[in-house]
């Protein structure tokens, strides 16, 4: 999550049952290239497979034949010998590439990524009130889940919002074109946000520990993925008086086995989150380069790390008015969402908010902070799991194709196409929790995949060449996804 400050701060379930994971794997999706109701199996013949879980020199396997039965991978292999099963549907894969289905580890629904999803950064509530804005997310979800199939993402972590992101979990179980999603709930705060509360707020100040404790338990009662702090650092004193909520919310949080998350963007305030119980950092530390200690603590604690590059550049680009969409975003994103993000445009310049006036002026650089960029190798190279997340939802990120951006920025800043791939799917599925479910192309994983039109080793590009996306066994062409929205 990123609220704004005149400096542009940044900031920030699966345990279903296998017999609704099957079920959902035999509903058909509403696209021509989708499974009919009576088929249970897909083949994806002669395909070229890159294996994110390997080392890089042995991960490509070519001319293979990937059989899927039911939501679950049974057969991989070469293709003059894996049978293709009668009635199956067939994809022809040659030419093609297949990657796991990609996990985005940092995304928030209560957000669409339009110029009005953040009235805390830039109040445009003269021109479309917040609560109307709110109202449209909730009844745009199910547009919302198809970008991301579309944008081959099977997976998502949905790392804060209001109580309703319960609701929308069980909306994604129950609507068949859509990913996976994992949940938090509000916020525990260091920090109030009141323009976002609108009776359901998805940031609550927390000022004790015991404060902190009661509403774990409310968002227990849920049954959350994570439990989220947001620990906002302005001063030596938020250090003293944030840590006790961040170690009694980890306590509360790992006694009934859920993990914390933590928004932490200083080296001061994710050295602190570590040692209060801390298990994913859903942002980059941006303020300082990372030092001995924090890499020791981070391993102790054998913590997630989520670098989220793009976001900062999302807002200082739409809110200056210089935001282009990418032809990835032109494929794939939310077309309303899409059309309103050159709405400043239109505007009469009374509703524009000053400080946005004094961007569209003097735009300030639209690119993470050199400690961000720098940071990420390093972490890289410790052996840290670093998870791809792009914080989606928040002002010019947009849900779904905003995961090429934040890609090429991680490949910007010296991750290889194959270590991007892996933050991607095999680390993505550490932070869904599913490690052993999703992430990897092999017999008794879920069938989520990705089939390519091109090799993603060679051009990270490609992996927004989607030919088809494979999510619990069931077949999406991306093109009919995008075109079946409402």
């Amino acid at each position: 999550m990123f609220p704004l400050s005149l400096h542009f701060e940044v900031s920030e379930v699966w345990d279903r049952a296998a017999a609704v994971l099957a079920a959902l794997a035999l509903i058909s999706c509403a696209a021509p290239a989708g499974r009919t109701g009576t088929e249970t199996s897909v083949a994806i013949v002669g395909a070229t497979v890159v294996h994110p879980e390997r080392e890089a020199a042995n991960a490509v396997d070519r001319d293979r034949t990937i059989v899927i039965a039911g939501n679950r991978i049974v057969q991989d292999g070469p293709a003059a010998t894996v049978p293709v099963p009668p009635n199956a549907t067939v994809i022809d894969g040659h030419g093609k590439w297949v990657v796991p289905g990609l996990i985005d580890g940092h995304v928030h629904f209560f957000q669409s990524g339009n110029l009005y999803t953040r009235p805390d950064a830039a109040d445009f509530n003269a021109v479309v009130p917040y609560a109307k804005e709110v109202e449209r997310n909730k009844a745009r979800l199910p547009a919302t889940f198809k970008v991301w199939l579309a944008s081959g993402v099977t997976t998502v972590v949905d790392v804060g919002g209001p109580f309703w992101n319960f609701d929308m979990r069980d909306a994604a179980l129950r609507t068949p074109a859509a990913p996976r999603v994992l949940v938090a709930g509000p916020l525990i705060s260091t920090i109030d946000d009141p323009p976002l509360d609108l009776g359901d707020p998805p940031i609550i100040k927390i000022t004790s520990p015991d404060e902190a404790r009661g509403l774990v338990r409310r968002e227990l009662q849920r049954k959350p993925d994570y439990i989220k702090v947001w620990f906002i650092f302005r001063s030596e004193a938020d250090l003293a008086s944030g840590e006790p909520i961040v170690k009694a919310t980890a306590d509360e949080a790992h006694a009934a086995g859920v993990p914390l998350a933590v928004h932490a963007t200083q080296l001061a305030t994710a050295k602190t989150a570590l040692r209060a119980g801390a298990d994913y950092l859903v942002h980059a530390v941006d303020d300082a380069p990372v030092d001995q200690e924090f890499i020791a603590l981070a391993k102790s604690r054998k913590v997630l790390y989520c670098p989220t590059l793009f976001v900062r550049s999302g807002y200082l680009l739409a809110l200056s008015n210089t935001w282009k969409p990418t032809p990835a975003e032109l494929r794939s994103a939310d077309p309303q969402i899409l059309a309103s993000m050159s709405d400043l445009d239109r505007m009469p310049k009374d509703v524009i908010p000053l400080r946005v006036q004094s961007l569209i002026t003097h735009p300030l650089p639209a690119q993470p902070t050199e400690s961000a960029m720098k940071n990420l190798r390093v972490v890289w190279d410790a052996g840290i799991p670093v998870v791809m997340g792009t914080d989606a939802g928040n002002v010019g990120t947009l849900h779904g194709p905003s995961v090429f951006r934040e890609m090429a920025l991680m490949h910007e800043a010296g991750l290889t196409n194959f270590e991007v791939l892996r933050s991607a799917t095999v680390n993505g599925a550490k932070a869904a929790r599913r490690e052993t479910e999703i992430g990897v192309v092999a017999p008794g994983r879920i069938g989520d995949l990705v089939v390519l039109d091109d090799d993603p080793l060679a051009d990270l590009d490609n992996l927004s060449r989607i030919h088809r996306v494979i999510k619990d066994g069931v077949v999406y062409d991306p093109r009919e996804l995008i075109r079946s929205i409402q």
